[in-house]
């Protein structure tokens, strides 16, 4: 059996697990607020430290205004601290002592510029060797992806598979584009079409994506395009309104639209694909949506799927076989063991 054709769902652990330049990968959602602190304490205010000083001293005020002080929080999960932010925003019941809706989504919203700026740092753009073996091998029908970093999306331009210019992945017609003067150019995307391109669907948006000031929808930013001399991104500067959904717990809607169309597409590609790969994702039972996702691209299938599970932690294949039911599960600890199996890592 071989791996063509099937669709490569991509989770935190992808990228913790991922073979980028240097010795940092992402970090993942347990030790994630942990990690960023470390970062931002050696930075110092002045030079190329200013910016990140003045980014982490503003999340760090939002979080007091919004009655939390980080001390209380570095341990929680990125998951913990977001969905409670979202919570206390949106939920007027919850509106009680101490802080605001406004104070919440402020502070959400400077999370967001605190992640970006933290898998920047944690080597989140750049391309590994792993996933551009793995893209290589598999041809896959789609990558859907969970991860807010750019590692699958300089692997699959690196490969040549990342049609860039599909509305379906850049969504807006132009991208803000750093200038060499610290400025912002604003480039026309002309859509084109590529024989052997790759639909990457960012789930839950991505670190080079900004949210569109007027109306919905966003756009790429902050890095520069891709041309025939330079096939991938180059990652220059965190947007100051990066379009990305917080992790959640028991997510039930997505409300952007954008990005509900690529949760529609992916369930398209999930029903017809003859296989799935599932890199790093651990079916968290928190996360409602994504359950509902898979299990539903499942309908009136007539035999089982085949799903290839590749996590370090064997009970993960268990869940997908209780959330899903009707798929037939091979276990991997990690893609290189995948890879060898496969005769594809030497």
């Amino acid at each position: 059996m071989n791996l063509r054709g099937a669709v490569i769902v991509l989770g935190a652990g992808a990228s913790k697990g991922a073979r980028v330049p240097g010795k940092r990968t992402p970090p993942l959602d347990a030790e994630f607020l942990s990690v960023a602190a470390d970062h931002f304490a050696h930075k110092k205010a002045r030079g190329k430290g200013r910016e990140s000083v003045g980014v982490w001293n503003d999340f760090k005020a939002r979080l007091k205004s919004a009655g939390l002080k980080f001390p209380e929080v570095r341990q929680w999960r990125l998951e913990q601290l977001s969905t409670f932010l979202e919570a206390r925003a949106s939920l007027q019941g919850m509106q009680l002592g101490q802080g605001r809706p406004r104070n919440y989504g402020k502070a959400l919203d400077s999370l967001k510029i605190v992640v970006c700026h933290v898998l920047d740092r944690e080597g989140g753009t750049k391309a590994c060797e792993l996933h551009k073996l793995l893209f290589d091998a598999a041809r896959p029908r789609a990558v859907i992806s969970f991860n807010y970093d750019l590692i699958a999306d300089q692997s699959l331009a690196e490969l040549g598979f990342l049609n860039w210019r599909n509305v379906e992945y850049r969504c807006a017609g132009f991208a803000s584009v750093p200038t060499a003067k610290g400025k912002t150019a604003y480039k026309r995307i002309t859509p084109r079409t590529q024989s052997e391109s790759v639909p990457l669907l960012k789930l839950h948006g991505s670190m080079h994506f900004e949210k569109l000031r007027r109306g919905s929808g966003f756009r790429l930013s902050g890095v520069s395009l891709p041309t025939a001399e330079a096939a991938s991104f180059e990652f220059l500067r965190v947007s100051k309104h990066p379009y990305l959904i917080p992790p959640i717990a028991a997510k039930i809607e997505i409300k952007q639209k954008e990005l509900r169309s690529r949760w529609y597409a992916a369930l398209d590609h999930l029903h017809d694909a003859p296989a799935w790969i599932i890199w790093g994702y651990s079916f968290p039972t928190t996360d409602t949506i994504s359950q509902v996702l898979f299990r539903t691209s499942l309908t009136n299938n007539r035999k089982p799927k085949r799903v290839i599970v590749v996590n370090p932690d064997a009970s993960v294949a268990s869940r997908v076989c209780e959330v899903c039911r009707k798929v037939k599960t091979e276990h991997y600890p990690s893609v290189e063991r995948l890879l060898l199996e496969y005769g594809l890592l030497s």
